[in-house]
């Protein structure tokens, strides 16, 4: 029979690594192009269906909802935070926040394409069964951009994901791919959608204003 200590510590242990799995930071078009000095406000929808974390499995139906401001303080380089909440499967919704950093450079001799990155911080507050967890998770993901000359409003873009967990979990697969593109409708209305592969099965979808 287990000593209450040894049950208590699994207890944590558990809740700490399915906490740390559901985690997933979704970074709209790491190579986007942004006309300078311009503010952004926009509402972020993730869902991630899976995602792998040695040595419990998979976590399932992990769902965030998020405010991002950010600003471009230079072309086509934004800093941005977001706050808002996420929850998943057998885990209680949990507050969460973060910023980030997104910069692209269109290439001079073919200036429709653009290769970019973005390098993202968020921590997200958990509690479970009267037990509470803070986590921190830091994701970079390069990317390369296309704006369709034909159509302008539409900029499609794939890339990788690397995330990186501040503590001594690993992720099982921690390397992924991400694709999607953006959508402007005039000029101040932006959307975004997103689909992730390989470490993760997800999707992304936001509507913003620009100033």
């Amino acid at each position: 029979m287990r000593t209450t200590s040894t049950r208590s510590f699994l207890a944590i242990a558990i809740l700490a690594l399915t906490a740390t799995s559901a985690s997933a930071i979704y970074t709209p078009n790491p190579a986007g192009r942004w006309d300078a000095n311009r503010f952004f406000i926009a509402g972020d929808f993730q869902y991630n269906g899976d995602k792998d974390l040695d040595p419990i499995g998979e976590i399932d139906d992990e769902v965030g909802l998020f405010v991002r401001p950010s600003y471009a303080f230079a072309p086509n380089a934004t800093v941005y935070g977001r706050l808002g909440f996420q929850d998943a499967s057998h885990v209680d919704t949990g507050f969460a926040i973060g910023v980030g950093l997104q910069a692209a450079w269109e290439l001079p001799a073919a200036t429709d394409w653009a290769i970019g990155a973005s390098f993202d911080y968020l921590f997200w507050y958990l509690e479970s069964g009267g037990s509470d967890l803070d986590y921190h998770e830091i994701q970079f993901a390069p990317a390369v951009s296309y704006n369709i000359p034909q159509l302008r409003a539409v900029t499609p873009y794939v890339g990788l994901m690397a995330d990186f967990l501040v503590d001594d979990l690993e992720e099982d697969n921690p390397i992924g791919l991400l694709f999607g593109s953006n959508f402007d409708l005039g000029e101040h209305i932006r959307f975004d959608g997103q689909i992730r592969l390989i470490s993760e099965s997800g999707f992304f979808l936001s509507a913003g204003y620009l100033f």
